[in-house]
C-alpha cells in the first residue's frame, strides 16, 4: 500500500480560502471561510469539478418577492461539487471551468465565472414568474406558493432544468453526465441545498448534531424506480438500463429521449413516447430535477458544512466524516491539513475487491462563522467546545 500511496495519481489539489487579503484591504472579516481538496485517485482521469462563489465573487441578484410585493437584492454564496462520468466535459461545464467542445473535439474557451450553473441560478432568481397564494390576480403567473421557501426551492429546480437544456445543445450525442450538490446561502441567513445524484451535503452542529442536507438518488429506490419504469426504462444490477448507477443527473441524454424542455420548447430527438407533447424533464428516466432542502442557519449552534462526491461517501458515512473532522479540529489542525488527511485516509482504504477507494475524491468544508468572527476565532471556539463535549476541559 505504501507504493500505491506514492503514485502520481494520488497527488492532491488543495484550495484553502482564508481571504486574508480581503480582510487586510477592507478591514471586514470574511464570511464562510472554506477549503476544497480533490484527488484523482486510481481512476484514469479526474472527472470531478467544483464551484465556489464567495467573498469577491458573491452573486447578487434582483429578486421579486411576491410575499412583500417588491424587489429586493439577495446575496448568494454558492458552493458546489460536480461528479462527472463519461468524461469531465459536463462537470467542467457546470462549474464554469470549461466551455463546450466544438465539432473537432477541441475546447472553445478557458472558462468564465458567469458561465455554467451559476449563470442559470442567477437568471432563475431574477426572471421567475411565480407569486404568493394570497395574490388575487394569479392568472398571469406560472404558479403560486404558500411560502417563500417553496418558491425559492422551485427557482433552484428551474435553474437545473435550464442548465440541462443548455447542455443538450453541446452534449446531445455524448455519453457524459454529472451529479451536482449545490449549497446556496441567501443573505447569510438561509441555506438551500439542491442535490441531483449521489454527491452529498451534511451540516455539523454543536453537541454532535449532524443534519443530512441531501439524499442520494439511486435507481433501486422505490420513487426513482417507479419514475424510470413509467418512462419505459428498466433497472438491472442497480443501474438504469444496466448502465448508469444514478437516477438523477445532468446530461446523460440517452436516458432522456422524448423530453421537452418547457422554457424554450426544445424537444430531444428519438421520441419514444406516444404523447405529442413529449415528456416533462421531471419525468425522464434520468431526471435533472433536484431535491431541495432548506435550513435556517443558527450561528450559535451550526458549525460547518461538508459537500463531497460519492468517492468520499464510499469511505465515510455522515457520522464518521464529521467525527473525523472534529477529531482533528480539537487537536488544532487547520482546514487544509484536515482535507489532506481526509483524502489520504480515503485512498488508504482502497480495496480492489469492492472498488471502494478507487474513485475520484472531492470535498469542501465551509465554515459557518458568525459575523465579525475571524477564522482563528472560529478555530478557538471549536477547540474549546469540542474539548468540553469530550470532557477534556
Amino acid at each position: 500500500m505504501g507504493q500505491l500511496l506514492s503514485h502520481p495519481l494520488t497527488e492532491k489539489t488543495i484550495e484553502y480560502n482564508e481571504y486574508k487579503n480581503n480582510q487586510a484591504s477592507t478591514g471586514i472579516v470574511p464570511r464562510f471561510y472554506n477549503c476544497v481538496g480533490s484527488m484523482q485517485g486510481y481512476r484514469l482521469t479526474q472527472e470531478d469539478a467544483h464551484l465556489i462563489r464567495n467573498e469577491n465573487s458573491i452573486v447578487y441578484v434582483r429578486f421579486f418577492n411576491p410575499f412583500i410585493d417588491k424587489y429586493e437584492t439577495l446575496s448568494l454564496n454558492v458552493f458546489a461539487v460536480f461528479d462527472g462520468h463519461g468524461g469531465d466535459d459536463c462537470s467542467k461545464f457546470l462549474s464554469g471551468g470549461r466551455h463546450h467542445r466544438d465539432g473537432n473535439g477541441s475546447s472553445n474557451g478557458n472558462g468564465d465565472t458567469n458561465a455554467g450553473l451559476i449563470k442559470w441560478i442567477a437568471y432563475s432568481f431574477e426572471n421567475h414568474h411565480y407569486t404568493s397564494s394570497t395574490n388575487n390576480d394569479s392568472s398571469k403567473f406560472k404558479r403560486s406558493f404558500n411560502t417563500l421557501e417553496g418558491l425559492v426551492s422551485q427557482v433552484l429546480k428551474d435553474a437545473f432544468i435550464l442548465q440541462d437544456e443548455e447542455l443538450y445543445r453541446h452534449f446531445s450525442n455524448s455519453s457524459c453526465g454529472s451529479t451536482a450538490v449545490v449549497a446556496c446561502i441567501i443573505n447569510e441567513e438561509s441555506l438551500y441545498v439542491a442535490n441531483c445524484g449521489d454527491s452529498r451535503c451534511i451540516l455539523s452542529s454543536k453537541s454532535n448534531g449532524i443534519k443530512t442536507m441531501s439524499f442520494d438518488h439511486k435507481p433501486q429506490h422505490i420513487g426513482e424506480l417507479i419514475r424510470i419504469n413509467d418512462n419505459g426504462g428498466t433497472v438491472s444490477l442497480g443501474r438504469v438500463g444496466g448502465v448508469l448507477a444514478l437516477s438523477r443527473a445532468f446530461s446523460d441524454f440517452q436516458f432522456k429521449r422524448g423530453v421537452t424542455y418547457p422554457h424554450r420548447r426544445t424537444k430531444l430527438t428519438n421520441i419514444t413516447q406516444n404523447s405529442t407533447h413529449g415528456t416533462p424533464p421531471q419525468e425522464a428516466q434520468v431526471t435533472v430535477e433536484p431535491d431541495v432542502l432548506m435550513h435556517k442557519i443558527d450561528y450559535s449552534k451550526d458549525e460547518f458544512l461538508v459537500l463531497a462526491c460519492d468517492g468520499i461517501w464510499d469511505i465515510y458515512n455522515n457520522k464518521q466524516l464529521i467525527h473525523f473532522i472534529k477529531y482533528h479540529l480539537v487537536s488544532g489542525t487547520k482546514l487544509d491539513a484536515i482535507i489532506t488527511k481526509l483524502l489520504d485516509h480515503g485512498i488508504a482504504q482502497a480495496n480492489s475487491n469492492t472498488g471502494v477507494g478507487f474513485d475520484n475524491m472531492t470535498a469542501i468544508i465551509v465554515v459557518l462563522n458568525r459575523k465579525g468572527e475571524t477564522l482563528q476565532d472560529w478555530f478557538n471556539k471549536m477547540k474549546t467546545r469540542l474539548e468540553r463535549e469530550r470532557g477534556l476541559a
